[in-house]
């Protein structure tokens, strides 16, 4: 059996493609996400007063609320997607972004469209707390960074399973975020987290776990469903 962490609005569509796939498997979310107060007018006065600036969409949780905005206000945009699944839905606006070959904050920095970028505006949608690598990088590049807070995230208690875990006999463990590693953690401190393989989707993410004595990690560089099933079939299965 495997272990997956996902928000709690992508529980069910991962349960049912690791399910799909013949691959067993509980997901579990640790944590639920709430509209920040402000958010929404924050950024919709940016997009007017920043008339170029790029938008770097950091997650499916940022992308929902663009869904019913008017599109006009995003039209003459560059927009960049950390992944696909944020992708999917800001096409379904009709808005286009542009998606890094490694789908995380490492992709996202080496894109050409963020190499040079001393004096550009930039709105980097966001979660409260959240990616620390992508500000970090754009400030020391001279970026015009205007960091927009959209939604923050709540710990569920207690964490929604989609199946019943078996702890004794995981075959490894996926974190799709450093945040949901994190919490996995400290929730289940008293089970064997160290001693089962992990999959994660970046290396930054994968230091941080050696660091906590996690000894055998893996990096896939898609966190979408269909990469680390076909990332599993290959390598652990």
């Amino acid at each position: 059996m495997y272990l997956i962490t996902r928000p709690l609005a992508k529980l069910a569509q991962t349960d049912t493609a690791f399910a799909e796939a013949g691959l067993s498997a509980s997901v579990v979310a640790l944590q639920d996400t709430i509209a920040v107060a402000n958010g929404m007018t924050t950024l919709q006065s940016l997009l007017t007063a920043c008339s170029d600036a790029v938008l770097i969409v950091t997650s499916t949780a940022a992308a929902q609320p663009l869904v019913s905005m008017a599109n006009n206000l995003i039209a003459h945009h560059k927009v960049i997607a950390v992944g696909q699944s944020t992708a999917q839905i800001l096409a379904l606006a009709g808005i286009p972004a542009e998606v890094p070959e490694r789908e995380n904050s490492e992709g996202v920095l080496a894109l050409p469209l963020l190499k040079d970028c001393a004096d550009k505006h930039i709105l980097l949608l966001k979660g409260q707390g959240g990616r620390t690598a992508i500000p970090e990088q754009l400030t020391l590049r001279g970026a015009r960074l205007h960091e927009v807070v959209l939604y923050q995230r709540v710990p569920l208690t207690p964490p929604v399973f989609s199946r019943t875990c078996n702890w004794t006999q995981l075959n490894g463990i996926i974190a799709t975020s450093s945040e949901q590693a994190q919490a996995l953690i400290k929730n289940f401190k008293t089970q064997p987290l160290t001693s089962v393989k992990w999959l994660t989707v970046s290396e930054r993410i994968a230091q941080q776990l050696k660091q906590q004595g996690i000894r055998h990690i893996s990096v896939c560089p898609k966190a979408s469903d269909a990469a680390l099933i076909a990332w599993i079939q290959q390598n652990w299965e």
